[in-house]
């Protein structure tokens, strides 16, 4: 049997690589561009083009306030719903991105409510090969922080499903460093360490990060949270059950970019990881002292690369990726009396493509019209095998899905071309066309209407149709016996132990998908940093492929043969393999503010005041090559190129769709101001469920998820979900306090009545220390410089969704010990920077 132990060679291996981070390798060559060009002009260009158009009807005593662009930034028909510089970022108290991006989850969610996916991410306006090149990127590294809505994914070859996140890089920078952290539930239990050393250096040639880590977690056993039992052999057995196992997880992550030349650059990431892990599945046939288990052991290697250029002016792109997921797990039984291991091994590989160009078709009648295409191959190859008391089964599959997608943006009004009065109106059509090897072929389309009434105010609507095959693994995955799971029983309103199996369900159909969305951006001009945002989305989903939903008598009557039981209607087996829902429908409108201002003394020159000039990248030429806004090619308009800058900032007539390169007057500017003094932030989002309803299949009434139905475990739809962020940063002190609000459901039906979800605050703190800046305890304690101490309690008062029958009893599967083991969860982090 496997025993999941951290081997002497991987932790020499782990310190080894942190120790190598010290080590300032290619200090010649320094790191990666920040962006190379996309339509970079001079600085003093841009500044005088400033002059010239923005300025020419000022008065010789007005006072004109101009916000700097940053090199990398995006130039888009879109305002953008959120913005932060290095002051908001930096009061985040995060470590890297991924964490940034988890912290903004609220802004950062897409309306189209699929929510599956996490943002699309560009780096100073540029595609990247995939989301490990930015994972580890400390936030000091990072200038300012772009969102934008879905619609621009349209422009980098994406589908409109996930909002656009872009990274706008520092040059110039390089840090060393090491950080240690350590959590625990107040209720004690379980505790968990990390350690991860890192490096990054970013110079005029490129970038280059290297991370590694460790996560230890040690297991939480059911004897350890106060669950009470209707059996009282189930709480002797309590010892030998885990709520969350012991694991211990191995990384090595590097990524390098550089600059082939004053246009193109190129970039690779390659990731390992390892995960060990244990489980207690019930005693065995030693009793208690001798539990049944499960290990498992996964391990996981990926690669992307990507090279980013121009063409006269077009942007193009290129990408490749390769991945490798192995896993092994072995769970102990014990089958006629007699104990034996179930093993099963899976193996899976992922590989693929793509090529996008993007660039000004010809000049329109309102603007430069713009295209974007892209094709793309991707491949999958999944084998498994699994051996149990029933035989072995072995499954083979693959899938082979090349397709091309396409968008194309015409501007229709512009009042700086003399059409129309009433602001900027563009119209995107977009299409993909996608031929699976195990499928019939697959297409989608949409359309987005974009209306900028003002520079601060702007409407949105769009509709898509697409079509989504179901996952490989949810048609063929081999099928997996676990016996003894913990399921609430509606039909008899008693928890009990069970046998399920899951795996794959081949018979499952593609999926048809009509989404519609209305939305309203707005920055007021009387009140400086805030945005207000207000979406509508309404989805239609047909033969949607659903892991199989909450056993209620609705879901019972409508899948019979999924469930057995015994001669007195007690529940022993269910297959949760994946179905078929016929029909599915839901609307949501979500509304909400970010509103952020600076106090006390501020930086003269830092955002918000100062001059206009933006800063050249690393590794741009100071005089861009023809088609790049600088040097337009024959017969173009000044800055008429693609991705050319808008002059100073503003809509000049050829702007569009590339980062902005030059300086003048900006957009809304970041959550917070300059870079001294203190900021404080604050964002609220509700998003409230209108309808939702599923048919599962003709014939059966169709299940509203509002009003007593459901299709999981965790109950119906909450009508409102509430979201709270908001921070104060001052002389390197920060505190952050973030809460989340849904309002409950119930779940109709059952011998003990309505199962009712209670309704559920939760509130989470973070408090943490820049060391930086305060001199005059560097001045004592050397030692500290570079330092951050951050204390993190998550779920502040222990809040538990309350969950009760008719009889307001607590099932035992419902009990807090089940659905949230952690409870209140108290960290310690230490980030040390050289």
């Amino acid at each position: 049997m496997l025993h999941s132990r951290p081997s002497l060679s991987v932790r020499a291996a782990l310190l080894a690589a942190g120790a190598s981070l010290a080590v300032p390798a290619l200090a010649e060559t320094e790191a990666p561009v920040a962006i190379t060009a996309t339509a970079a002009q001079p600085a003093e260009d841009v500044a005088a083009q400033a002059d010239e158009t923005e300025y020419d009807d000022v008065r010789p005593d007005d006072i004109v306030v101009t916000a700097p662009r940053l090199a990398g930034q995006l130039d888009t028909d879109y305002a953008a719903e959120a913005e932060l510089d290095e002051a908001a970022i930096a009061s985040y108290g995060v470590s890297n991105v991924e964490e940034l991006l988890t912290a903004l989850q609220p802004q950062t969610r897409s309306g189209r409510g699929r929510g599956s996916g996490r943002p699309i991410i560009l780096v100073n306006g540029r595609r990247v090969g995939g989301f490990g090149e930015v994972r580890n990127l400390p936030p000091e590294a990072i200038a300012k922080v772009e969102i934008f809505p879905e619609e621009v994914a349209l422009q980098y070859g994406y589908s409109a499903d996930e909002r656009v996140v872009n990274l706008v890089l520092k040059p110039n920078f390089r840090q060393v460093a090491v950080e240690a952290e350590g959590g625990i539930p107040t209720q004690g239990g379980r505790f968990q360490s990390e350690i991860e050393p890192s490096f990054l250096m970013i110079g005029n040639n490129g970038r280059f990060n290297l991370n590694a880590g460790w996560e230890h977690q040690t297991m939480l056993r059911e004897s350890e949270r106060n669950l009470v039992y209707d059996d009282p052999a189930l709480a002797a057995q309590a010892p030998a059950r885990s709520l969350l196992g012991a694991s211990d997880e191995y990384s090595l992550d590097a990524t390098i970019q550089r600059s082939l030349n004053k246009v193109t650059d190129a970039s690779l990431n390659v990731r390992f990881d390892q995960t060990d892990s244990l489980s207690l599945l019930g005693p065995g046939l030693g009793g208690v002292s001798d539990p049944l288990e499960r290990e498992g052991r996964s391990r996981n290697l990926a690669a992307t690369a990507s090279v980013n250029g121009m063409i006269g002016d077009w942007r193009w792109s290129t990408s490749a990726n390769y991945a490798d997921a192995d896993q092994r797990t072995f769970t102990d039984r014990i089958v006629n009396g007699a104990a034996r291991v179930d093993r099963f091994d899976s193996s899976q590989q992922s590989f693929g493509g793509n090529a996008n160009l993007s660039g000004t078709v010809t000049e329109g009648w309102a603007g430069p019209i713009r295209l974007s295409a892209t094709a793309s191959y991707s491949g999958l190859r999944f084998d498994s095998r699994s051996d149990n008391a029933n035989g072995i089964t072995t499954t083979d599959l693959a899938r082979d899905l090349p397709g091309v997608f396409g968008s194309l943006t015409i501007p229709l009004l512009d009042p700086e071309y003399e059409v129309g009065k009433i602001g900027r109106v563009s119209l995107t059509l977009s299409g993909q066309y996608q031929d699976p090897s195990d499928f019939a072929a697959l297409k989608s389309w949409g359309a987005n209407l974009n209306w900028g009434v003002t520079d601060n105010l702007s409407l949105i609507a769009s509709y898509n149709q697409d079509e989504a095959a179901p996952g490989i693994q949810q048609l063929g995955a081999a099928p997996l016996v676990t016996p003894a799971v913990t399921y609430y029983d509606f039909r008899t309103g008693q928890t009990v132990q069970i046998t399920t199996t899951t795996g794959g369900n081949p018979a499952l159909l593609a999926e048809q998908r009509r989404d519609l969305k209305l939305g309203v951006n707005w920055s007021p001009p009387m009140l400086e940093g805030l945005n207000l945002s207000v979406n509508y989305n309404r989805n239609r989903s047909y033969d949607t492929a659903n892991g199989f939903p909450l056993l209620t008598p609705e879901i019972e009557a409508a899948f019979p043969d999924r469930v057995t039981r015994d001669p007195n209607g007690v529940l022993t087996a269910l297959d949760l393999r994946p179905v078929n829902f016929d029909r599915s429908e839901n609307s949501q409108i979500r509304w909400g503010f970010n509103f952020g201002k600076s106090f006390g003394q501020q930086q003269q020159g830092g955002p918000g005041a100062g001059g206009g000039r933006g800063e050249r990248p690393a590794g741009a030429s100071a005089t861009p090559p023809a088609g790049e806004g600088g040097a337009p090619p024959a017969g173009a308009r000044p800055g008429g190129g693609e991705g050319g800058p808008r002059a100073g900032g503003g809509r000049g007539p050829g702007g569009g769709g590339g980062p902005r390169m030059g300086g003048g007057r900006g957009g809304p500017g970041g959550m917070f101001g300059g870079p001294q003094g203190g900021r404080w932030q604050v964002s609220l989002y509700h998003t409230i469920k209108l309808t939702d309803t599923v048919l599962i299949r003709p014939g059966v009434p169709e299940l509203d998820l509002l009003d007593g139905s459901a299709t999981g475990s965790g109950g119906g739809s909450n009508r409102h979900l509430l979201e709270l962020d908001g921070g104060v940063f001052n002389k390197g002190f920060g505190v952050r306090l973030s809460a989340k609000y849904d309002s409950g459901s119930t779940v109709a039906g059952g011998s003990s009545g309505d199962l009712k979800f209670g309704d559920l605050a939760t509130f989470n703190l973070r408090v943490f220390m820049d060391f930086n800046q305060k001199p005059k305890l560097i001045e004592k304690l050397p030692f500290l410089k570079g330092s951050r101490l951050r204390l993190a309690v998550d779920n502040i008062f222990d809040a538990q969704r309350r969950i009760t029958d008719g009889n307001g009893i607590v099932p035992l599967n419902y009990q807090p010990g089940y659905i949230d083991p952690l409870g209140r969860y108290i960290e310690l982090e230490w980030r040390k920077a050289f």
